[in-house]
């Protein structure tokens, strides 16, 4: 019987995904975390294809290397795009991303998925270039790329440098799509463009870039909606006048003082950065130095007083191996509300995973590239087939950490009997099959084709407990509950309005004036 159209991609790329180089030949990488904990996508810089791990991972990060599985593009993305993704988790148990790279045009071009729970892979739901927004500056044409979500009225902002290497920014709002933001730095004189973003309240957007070989720039938005300019170890000329609005393309250092600290290792061409910020609102940074190793720079707040920036101490090679090669590529995913830090990057020819949490480094541990923790459930029946752990943890407050576990075991035993019994060419069929029977007449943004703005992101609870739990620690409560703050809760409820994708609401997150 003739296969779909649809199957027959399917087909086409597991055999191109035969062919892919070893995690040590990837290229730039993004994570971002829901409640059933951080995923990764990284693009193949022999391919271009962005692979990712399986979107029903929980936890962890199941990323896949045999083979891996790629992300469906409209348009295809440059090789050595800049990544940006964030994230979400509705109601019914489904997980959504939204993705960011440059296209070969260099335009940006934001691409949204939705997970089929019970094969692991993201459908596409809409891609649009939204570069191309009335008096947005043209993207260099290495530009990076950042991403962080508001809330539900501010919607995405998206930061991104223009041909003179200022630092821009594109807007989506729920009212208005996709449109120009604001500039956000007018400093053109950068030695890299790298940028990582986070945001942690009402009016706290950092934006962290490379400066030059002894100093990194931040931007952090005020009052006023324009961006605060600022660099460290050595600090600018001119405090509070150092801003967005000011259109300077130039921005000198006071050096009046001696730094308190250099940037070890530093040399301002670093191939990623990262910043995470804690329950605390303590502002992390990372970065991998020429000399393979992870650092770390921290501002912590006391009596909410924010102290500089200061180099935080290096931890060993159990805790933050050697990365393979100098300023080596990595990623970061983060959960204020838990305080949780996950590192990535690729390490002895693997990828490799470093939590921080309760103020603490875990030991580092390859990355799995399959669930190695199934525990057989006799009694699961065929009606728990479609049940992965990330359903399950859909339905509501009421559910017992014990069911979770095990309805994680029957999803994943299922699973994998599923796969060693089931022929690839119908495995292919059978998901194209699936993934049309899950994805509504229209897209859940709208098929308006690649012209119509994008609306992107979750709405309301996720229907579980504030109190958020981590993976390996789940089947005992946090005591103390973590503190929470005006903060955007990552994992929320995607209902179906409008064929829209909503964002959180005003419930879970302080929003900008």
């Amino acid at each position: 019987m003739a296969k779909s159209a649809e199957a027959r991609w399917h087909l086409s790329h597991w055999v191109l995904l035969f062919s892919l180089p070893t995690p040590s030949l990837c290229g730039s990488m993004a994570a971002w975390w829901t409640d059933l904990g951080p995923s990764l996508v990284l693009q193949n810089a022999s391919t271009g294809l962005l692979t990712y791990s399986f979107c029903n991972s929980n936890g962890t990060p199941i990323y896949p290397q045999d083979p891996p599985v790629a992300l469906r593009t409209t348009y295809a993305p440059k090789k050595g795009t800049s990544l940006a993704a964030t994230g979400w988790y509705d109601k019914i148990g489904s997980t959504w991303a939204s993705v960011f790279y440059q296209n070969n045009n260099d335009d940006i071009v934001n691409a949204v998925y939705k997970c089929d729970n019970r094969t692991g892979l993201y459908d596409q739901q809409e891609s649009n270039v939204i570069s191309d927004r009335r008096g947005t500056p043209s993207p260099h044409t290495d530009s990076g790329i950042s991403v962080t979500l508001l809330g539900e009225q501010e919607g995405y902002r998206v930061f991104y440098h223009d041909r003179s290497k200022a630092l821009q920014s594109l807007q989506f709002k729920s009212t208005d799509g996709w449109s120009y933001g604001s500039p956000v730095s007018g400093n053109t004189n950068r030695s890299s463009m790298e940028i990582h973003s986070q945001f942690s309240g009402v009016r706290n957007v950092t934006v962290v870039t490379p400066r030059d070989a002894r100093n990194m720039e931040t931007a952090r938005l005020n009052v006023d909606n324009t961006y605060f300019i600022d660099t460290f170890p050595t600090p600018l000329k001119g405090g509070l006048n150092n801003s967005s609005a000011s259109n300077r393309t130039s921005f000198p250092y006071d050096t009046s003082a001696t730094p308190s600290f250099e940037l070890e290792a530093w040399d301002g061409n670093p191939k990623a950065i990262g910043i995470a910020i804690d329950t605390d609102t303590t502002r992390h940074i990372f970065y991998i130095g020429t000399d393979r190793a992870v650092h770390w720079i921290a501002a912590f707040v006391s009596a909410s007083v924010e102290g500089g920036f200061r180099a935080q101490a290096s931890q060993n090679t159990d805790v933050w191996p050697l990365a393979d090669e100098p300023n080596s590529d990595f990623t970061i995913a983060s959960h204020i509300e838990s305080s949780s830090i996950r590192l990535y990057y690729v390490s002895g020819g693997r990828i490799i995973e470093t939590k921080y949490r309760d103020g603490n480094w875990d030991r580092a541990a390859p990355v799995e590239s399959a669930n190695t923790t199934i525990i057989a459930d006799e009694g699961a029946g065929a009606g728990d087939a479609g049940l992965t752990t990330g359903a399950k943890a859909g339905i509501g407050v009421g559910v017992s950490v014990g069911v979770l576990l095990i309805g994680a075991a029957a999803a994943a035993f299922w699973i994998l009997r599923k796969k060693k019994s089931t022929p690839p060419d119908e495995e292919a069929t059978t998901a194209a099959d699936n993934t049309a029977a899950t994805v509504p007449p229209m897209s859940e943004t709208g098929s308006q084709g690649a012209s119509s703005p994008t609306a992107g992101v979750a709405r309301t609870s996720s229907g579980l407990s504030a109190d958020k739990w981590d993976a390996e620690v789940k089947d005992k409560p946090l005591t103390p509950p973590p503190r929470e703050l005006e903060s955007p809760n990552l994992a929320s409820e995607l209902p179906h309005t409008n064929d829209r994708n909503e964002l959180p609401t005003k419930h879970h997150v302080t929003e900008l004036p």
